[in-house]
């Protein structure tokens, strides 16, 4: 049995019911929020958590809303929170931000209101159930971790405590429960509970099964390489931040870290070689191309990574994959042969501890990066030769992350927000910088900020949007308002989609179509919203006065939203993308030629391999 007999007699005593019982598990568990929306179908566990003053509920305005701010709340502080929403559409409108979810191995506890159960007698055969609801396991058995239909007050006591422990068992993700209305408000007894839930899940993890021997392996090619690197992903997420950093620094290996990774460690700038991928910096992908030895950590190597060919990829390494979900190395090609089915964190701490006694020197391979950095900044010649009428993003965002707090959360939307933040900004003293990184659904930086904030309400919190994305969950622009949280907001206005200009101007001659003003897309007058909703705000237009404006945004007291119309097809470079060759065909650069290109010879004179045939025949000044 879960609980002791003395609180068995105390439900008993009460005479509660079963959503009573829910929510006292979720406090038991330390689920101390909520983010839901009520309706008919949960109006039993609506009105006991709303009742319980140990459990904060908050209200929001869209379902897709409810679950991105569990996912913010989570990669802010670590804690889980849950989610509850009603029957049919209610449960249907969960399905982005529940895959957001599941692509980030981010814990959520999702409580769905369903109709009664006598509805369910024709199993699957009818299309609806009672008077709106939907057949949930069916809808969400490829994005959760579980997803159930409760038949009785015994299952949903089980299920629940299985949810609770699924949700946070490696590799992490969301499970969804079905509680149907008629039992949440029957009344429970001892007698009624059987403690008897099956834990199954979705995915088939080691935690622990760590190889000596796969360790050992890999320090005796430590000892023969002179240009290794790590790359360290999500998987060391919940590592105490500090002592990562003093691992790293004690170890001295250069590192990469994914952009989902990136405020998970204190960086040290001596080794800290920053990010790589399609929109990685050039310092993070010319170190990755002249590696000779490569350890990646608990990323899963997107193709946003490591690009599309893979044969172009790393052509000098040997490469360890260190992944605790067995599908994600199955996925790997041939050249990523050396695969460990491991926990993250298990198998670092493990390798740590092999590696501090070696006292490895990797001197040469250190100065070429402190070469590297002192060559090719963060912001470049490029963003600051782009300045001047309107405002250039990147050039923004600079600024930003200098006077920004101590104690700063940055969290993104996609598209510019996205790029410009993960490319420039860089996280130091405490400060955090997120997004949904898998599926990267327009609309998650305002309830993920709204998350975040939540979780630690003495952050200073700066949500970085779009005019294109934050439309997709604009209504909870309210939900700021209503809870007075003091947000700071800045939307990027590029006249619609600019991501997707560029895909347009790549294959359809730049065609426009659904992008921007002139091809059928507006999006309003964020001042006039801004006034609507009861936010201050306050706009730029070009880059003379940033400094000014930044220092009245950052000390604002209130909820604010600060309007930066840019150039609306600015570049977001540095970027690996098809090029044209001298004779005027396509070529596919590999990673190290990000544009815009730099010379010939300044690529061959720090890449430490040797050039890849496409970078010679590119046409350079295109």
């Amino acid at each position: 049995m879960f609980w002791s007999q003395l609180f068995w007699r105390y439900i008993k005593m009460q005479n509660s019911k079963l959503s009573d019982y829910v929510v006292d598990l979720l406090i038991k568990h330390n689920i101390l929020q909520v983010f839901g929306i009520i309706g008919s179908a949960n109006a039993h566990l609506f009105d006991s958590i709303y009742q319980n003053k140990k459990i904060n509920l908050t209200c929001m305005h869209h379902e897709q809303a409810c679950v991105m701010a569990a996912h913010g709340y989570f990669m802010e502080s670590g804690k889980v929170a849950a989610v509850l929403v009603t029957a049919g559409a209610g449960t249907t409108n969960l399905l982005t931000g529940v895959v957001g979810a599941w692509a980030d191995s981010v814990p959520v506890l999702i409580l769905s209101g369903q109709e009664s159960t006598k509805q369910f007698i024709n199993k699957n055969i009818t299309r609806m159930i009672g008077i709106q609801g939907v057949f949930t396991p069916e809808i969400f058995k490829t994005c959760t971790k579980r997803a159930i239909t409760c038949h009785s007050i015994e299952e949903t006591i089980s299920e629940v405590e299985a949810g609770i422990i699924l949700i946070k068992t490696p590799r992490y993700g969301p499970c969804i429960i079905d509680i149907p209305i008629d039992l949440q408000g029957q009344k429970i007894t001892s007698d009624l509970f059987k403690s008897s839930f099956s834990k199954s899940t979705r995915s088939s993890v080691i935690q622990n099964n760590i190889d000596e021997n796969k360790i050992k392996e890999i320090i005796s090619n430590l000892k023969k390489s002179t240009r290794p690197l790590l790359w360290i992903g999500n998987g060391l997420r919940g590592l105490n931040k500090d002592l990562l950093s003093s691992m790293l620094r004690e170890i001295n290996i250069p590192y990469l870290t994914s952009w989902t990774a990136n405020d998970i460690v204190e960086h040290s700038e001596g080794i800290h070689v920053g990010h790589a991928g399609t929109y990685g910096s050039r310092v993070g992908n010319i170190m990755l191309q002249s590696c000779d030895l490569l350890i990646t950590i608990g990323t899963r190597l997107a193709i946003p990574q490591k690009g599309y060919v893979d044969q172009e990829f790393a052509r000098d390494a040997l490469i360890y994959v260190v992944d605790i979900d067995q599908n994600e190395l199955n996925k790997l090609g041939d050249k990523f042969n050396r695969k460990i089915n491991c926990d993250a964190k298990s198998f670092f701490s493990s390798f740590y501890e092999k590696v501090k006694s070696e006292n490895f020197k990797f001197d040469f391979w250190l100065k070429h990066l402190k070469l590297l950095k002192n060559e090719f900044p963060l912001l470049e010649k490029f963003h600051i030769d782009q300045k001047g009428d309107l405002v250039n993003a990147y050039y923004f965002i600079s600024e930003l992350g200098k006077k920004a707090k101590k104690n700063t959360t940055f969290v993104t939307d996609m598209g510019t927000a996205l790029i410009t933040a993960f490319q420039v900004l860089e996280p130091k003293n405490g400060q955090h910088l997120f997004t949904s990184q898998g599926l990267g659904e327009m609309g998650y930086g305002l309830p993920g900020s709204i998350g975040a904030w939540f979780s630690n309400p003495s952050r200073e919190i700066i949500c970085l949007n779009c005019d294109g994305g934050i439309m997709m969950n604009l209504q909870d622009l309210q939900t700021v308002i209503h809870n007075e949280i003091p947000m700071k907001i800045i939307i990027f206005n590029n006249d619609g989609y600019l991501m997707i200009k560029h895909t347009q101007d790549a294959i359809l001659k730049g065609r426009r179509a659904g992008t921007d003003r002139n091809s059928g897309l507006t999006c309003p007058n964020y001042e006039k919203i801004a006034n609507a909703f009861g936010f201050q705000y306050m706009s730029i237009k070009d880059d003379s006065d940033i400094e000014q404006k930044l220092k009245l945004f950052i000390n604002c007291k209130n909820a604010i939203i600060f309007e930066v119309f840019m150039k609306t097809n600015q570049p977001l470079v540095p970027k690996l993308s098809v090029s044209i060759s001298n004779s005027g065909k396509l070529l596919s650069p590999p990673l190290e030629d990000l544009k815009p290109f730099i010379s010939l010879e300044k690529l061959e004179e720090y890449l430490l391999t040797d050039i890849f045939p496409s970078s010679r025949e590119i046409n350079r000044q295109t």
